[in-house]
């Protein structure tokens, strides 16, 4: 857990969806069975469609960690935190950061793939 009990949540159940969307994939290149192949397609249209969805929830956590790392400099600048713990802040700030970009650059580049896929997926 982090020093202020905050973590990217929104993001990591968007690198599930992610994961599950790959996976299913993979089973669908994979599969043989024509009946098989029309269900896997329909859970990863399904999939990609709700990860797509999801993606407005990780636009917003990136706007509140934005403003938690104005709070938290604005606390360090009155006073009313010290300096290793305004360090220990930012420094989790920042893992939450980097976890949330990953996963709307991760979002972005399937949204390109929906979009140049469009006419093979089955939406």
């Amino acid at each position: 857990m982090t020093p202020f009990k905050s973590r990217p949540y929104l993001s990591l159940i968007g690198f599930c969806l992610v994961i599950f969307t790959i996976l299913i994939n993979i089973a669908f290149s994979s599969a043989e069975d024509p009946g098989l192949k029309m269900v896997l397609s329909t859970f990863s249209a399904i999939l990609l469609v709700f990860t797509l969805l999801w993606s407005p929830a990780g636009i917003i956590e990136f706007i509140l960690l934005i403003n938690k790392t104005g709070q938290v400099k604005f606390s360090s600048k009155n006073g009313q935190i010290s300096r290793e713990e305004y360090r220990g802040r930012i420094n989790s700030l920042i893992m939450c950061f980097l976890v949330n970009v990953s996963y709307l650059v991760l979002v972005s580049i399937q949204l390109w793939y929906v979009i140049r896929n469009w006419d093979r997926l089955n939406v």
